[in-house]
């Protein structure tokens, strides 16, 4: 199975366009139509903004030319309408490409004679004033800049010949965003993908590798890992993601695989530390609560979709002693807090015929096991809403191993009481992660914030 799959929505309309540089002078690319000049474009399929090799993949049907993504420059979408538009910031890697006649390299002090859209205008305007300055801000991801392709590329291929193994296609660039970026090689041993990491998480390399180790079973098949870079070339997955199974017993056996392992790690939660793992664990998440309930930008957001009003940061504000409180009992509740994955959904679990392969391990840390469970059984009553009672029976296929510590019944209430907090834990950790982004790529991720504590809020009335 590819380990990246296809987002498309029926009711979706994006238009696209690549600001695509001379390869070596200041100059960007122009195509005449029949409106005038603009920037190469067209309609995608693909509607998630950080897969980008359908994007490669147009430039060169489209106009011959090879070339990478460096990162999604510009967004804006009205839900109203279901309608938006991106423009990509592109990296050239064609030395000779010959200029059709269609075509023309334009100078930053020639765009208003020759742009007729005014947003484009300012767009570029924006991109040649950030080149022209050098002026890359410190937050900026590495493979968001020029030449970090290339240099992956030759990382890739010297692991290849280490290996003796040989390419059979061109390294093609598959996902760029400020989370990660993954390449993607096809060789004469099976296709292999590299993934990369920085910032908050810029450890994950460090953690698989870790993992990995303790369960080569149920981790991704790690051929290298560049420590420095946090650079990790693996194989593809065989199998297919945890949402394609219609059958619940699959769900079930992925659960309580996956609590086995939270149990066993909760004897090795100092080692965790020691590797690098973040401590967030309930006194962590506790002290957090209040510097983000204050930071209103963070909450209310202007975008489209406001999942939060001034109302619900006043009731927010009024449940801090109580989820204080709950901190409290979850501390004490005698389940130990262990390794949690972070991001546990469906699509980030692996269905193969003897084992389950969970990956994808760059938002986790020590603390409580219960705030991973209660997303996957979020995930169960979407995939398989007819199903009677999936939701218990998963829960107790997941809470089965914790008997060790306490009796199901117990464990139930306990588990029921995580949930308000899992949704606030999600948001204290998305807050994180927003304060390590460069702040004009935050729009990728803000919305999470103000979505888990709508979810927080929801939970704890009803």
């Amino acid at each position: 199975m590819s380990q990246v799959a296809v987002v498309h929505y029926p009711n979706v309309h994006f238009d696209y366009y690549c600001i695509i540089p001379h390869p070596t002078e200041l100059q960007v690319l122009l195509l005449a139509g029949e409106d005038g000049w603009s920037l190469p474009s067209f309609v995608p399929y693909e509607h998630h903004f950080g897969m980008v090799s359908h994007i490669n993949q147009t430039m060169k049907d489209q106009l011959g030319l090879n070339v990478t993504t460096l990162r999604c420059f510009y967004e804006d979408y009205c839900s109203d309408i279901n309608t938006g538009c991106r423009v990509y910031a592109m990296e050239n890697h064609s030395l000779d490409w010959i200029l059709p006649t269609h075509a023309h390299w334009v100078k930053s002090n020639e765009l208003d004679l020759l742009i007729v859209i005014p947003k484009l205008y300012q767009i570029l305007n924006s991109w040649f004033a950030e080149i022209q300055s050098n002026s890359i801000p410190e937050m900026r991801v590495p493979w968001a800049k020029l030449g970090w392709f290339d240099r992956a590329s030759i990382w890739i291929n010297r692991q290849l010949e280490t290996l003796s193994l040989s390419a059979t296609a061109p390294i093609e660039q598959v996902k760029s965003q400020t989370r990660s970026c993954l390449l993607r090689v096809r060789t004469t041993d099976g296709t292999l993908y590299l993934k990369a990491a920085y910032g908050i998480f810029g450890t994950e390399a460090t953690f698989t590798d870790f993992l990995s180790q303790l369960y080569p079973d149920y981790l991704p098949k790690l051929i290298a890992v560049n420590t420095e870079q946090q650079w990790m070339l693996m194989r593809e997955f065989e199998g297919q993601h945890l949402g394609k199974a219609v059958d619940v017993s699959r769900w079930e056996i992925a659960l309580r695989r996956y609590a086995e392992i939270q149990v066993q790690m909760a004897n090795q939660v100092d080692q965790l530390l020691d590797v690098g793992f973040p401590d967030r664990r309930i006194n962590q998440l506790a002290q957090r609560i209040e510097p983000l309930f204050a930071d209103n930008t963070a909450l209310l957001l202007p975008q489209n979709d406001p999942f939060l009003e001034h109302s619900d940061l006043e009731e927010l504000r009024t449940l801090i002693p109580q989820l204080l409180s709950w901190c409290e009992v979850l501390e004490t509740c005698g389940v130990p807090q262990t390794l949690v994955h972070g991001d546990f959904y469906c699509q980030n679990v692996i269905d193969a015929q003897q084992s389950n392969i969970y990956f994808d391990w760059s938002d986790s840390a020590v603390s409580h096991p219960f705030f991973d469970a209660g997303f996957f059984l979020f995930d169960i009553a979407q995939e398989l809403s007819n199903v009677v009672d999936v939701q218990a029976r998963l829960r107790d296929a997941y809470l089965e191993p914790w008997t060790v510590y306490l009796p199901m019944k117990q464990l139930t209430s306990i588990f029921q009481t995580t949930q308000p907090l899992a949704a606030l834990y999600h948001a204290i950790v998305s807050y994180e992660i927003i304060q390590h982004l460069e702040s004009a790529h935050r729009w990728e991720t803000e919305n999470t914030v103000p979505y888990y504590l709508k979810m927080m809020l929801g939970q704890i009335s009803s």
